[in-house]
């Protein structure tokens, strides 16, 4: 998320709204960010640890894997 946004994915100024931002991994999905790229970070934000994907998941993801073909 921050690689892609330049910010973190929760901020609040109270450690109770923080805390609950977390848990209903609410957080702001700039209109910039690709489909692939949106699924992706929720995949890997999902509040339930057992749900989100290994390294060799994230590794493989179609944002991750995915081909641009320069002027075509």
């Amino acid at each position: 998320y921050t690689a892609l946004t330049g910010h973190a994915p929760f901020a609040a100024r109270h450690r109770s709204e923080l805390y609950r931002r977390i848990r209903g991994a609410r957080y702001p999905l700039p209109p910039q960010l690709s489909p692939r790229a949106r699924a992706l970070i929720a995949h890997m934000l999902d509040p339930d640890p057992a749900a989100r994907p290994s390294l060799a998941g994230v590794l493989g993801h179609p944002f991750l894997t995915q081909v641009r073909r320069w002027g075509a």
